[in-house]
C-alpha cells in the first residue's frame, strides 16, 4: 500500500535534499527499510519540509526515522499510521459494488483513488453481488 509520509525538519534544513534520508523500523525496532534517499522531495523551496511515498504492506506497523546526513545531527521520527488512514478513507470515501466482477471497491475521500478491492462471495464461496456472506481482499492501492 502506498503511504505518504512528511517531515518538518525546520527551515535551517531547507535545500538539503541530497542529505535527507529515511529508515523504516517495525514496532519491535527491526529495520524494515534501510536508510535511503530514494523518492524524497522537498515541499516548496528551502522549506525544510520533506516527503516520500512509501510502499508498505497493509499489515505494517512501525515508524519512520528521518535524518540529515551533513554535519548537523538532525533527526525526526513519526509513527506510520496505515490502519488509521485506511479506516478514515473507508468511512469518508466512496465505495461501490461492481456487479460484473462481484467485487467491492473502496476509494479515498477524493472518490477516485482506489485503496482496496475485495471479491464478494455467497454462502457457498461463489462470486456474488446480491447475497454476500464473505469478502476476500484482492488488492490495495494508495493511502
Amino acid at each position: 500500500m502506498k503511504v505518504l509520509q512528511t517531515v518538518n525538519l525546520g527551515k535551517t534544513q531547507g535545500g538539503k535534499l541530497s542529505n535527507i534520508r529515511y529508515t523504516i523500523y517495525d514496532t519491535l525496532g527491526s529495520q524494515s527499510v534501510a536508510a535511503t534517499n530514494t523518492g524524497i522531495y522537498e515541499l516548496g523551496t528551502s522549506t525544510g519540509i520533506y516527503g516520500a511515498e512509501l510502499n508498505l504492506s497493509t499489515q505494517f506497523s512501525g515508524s519512520i526515522l528521518w535524518s540529515v546526513t551533513d554535519s548537523a545531527a538532525v533527526f525526526a521520527t513519526e509513527e506510520i499510521k496505515i490502519d488509521q488512514k485506511m479506516a478514515r478513507y473507508i468511512h469518508t470515501g466512496r465505495w461501490k459494488i461492481d456487479k460484473t466482477d462481484n467485487q467491492m471497491i473502496f476509494y479515498q475521500d477524493d472518490n477516485t483513488t482506489e485503496i482496496a478491492k475485495y471479491d464478494l462471495l455467497d454462502a457457498d464461496g461463489n462470486g456474488s453481488s446480491s447475497q454476500i456472506y464473505e469478502r476476500q481482499l484482492v488488492s490495495t492501492g494508495s493511502v
